[in-house]
């Protein structure tokens, strides 16, 4: 087993565990189906590269993944890509101080190349996570990815990375969910 797979099965297994302490947490506990390889190969041609070779796994398990954490949906084949996902993650990282500076608003009125491709973003904008097309790509096959949660940003190596710092994540909200309710019990 690929050990990003071992990591969403801890992801999925810490979620549960929080709802059942927290069920105002509202984690989506069932990803969606996997998607085809038709499927990605039709997204990477529209998109005109190829997907991270870990996020390409991904979908081949699960084609996306709803309200996977703190809201935000893991984006599945048919989303990668929309123009409204690319323009609330601009929106939002122009007006904040984010984990990619060099975003900012066009020079001109001509639509420039996206530096980021979103592929999970809550509702609000509040949690969005996108793959840096412009930094160095920090693996073969892999890009870095950009996360904003709650107004703090991240940055990983790897989605696999990424995924590694939910469980992470996961473990101290269960920490915390589950002292929090003994006490008022």
């Amino acid at each position: 087993m690929t050990h990003w797979r071992e990591t969403l099965e801890n992801i999925r297994h810490a979620q549960t565990e929080i709802m059942r302490s927290a069920p105002f947490k509202d984690f989506g506990l069932v990803p969606n189906p996997a998607a085809s390889e038709t499927a990605i190969a039709a997204t990477e041609q529209r998109l005109g590269f190829s997907l991270p070779r870990s996020y390409r796994e991904f979908l081949l398990e699960h084609d996306g993944w709803p309200r996977f954490y703190e809201g935000a949906t893991l984006l599945g084949t048919s989303s990668l890509g929309r123009r409204d996902y690319e323009d609330v993650v601009e929106a939002v990282f122009r007006a904040a101080e984010t984990p990619v500076p060099e975003i900012g608003p066009p020079p001109s009125r001509v639509r420039r190349q996206r530096p980021l491709l979103p592929f999970g973003i809550d509702l609000q904008g509040t949690t969005l996570f996108a793959f840096d097309l412009s930094a160095e790509i920090s693996a073969p096959g892999e890009l870095v990815v950009v996360a904003w949660v709650n107004e703090l940003g991240f940055t990983f190596g790897s989605f696999a990375a990424f995924l590694e710092s939910v469980e992470d994540w996961l473990a101290l909200d269960r920490e915390f969910a589950t002292p929090a309710l003994r006490r008022a019990g």
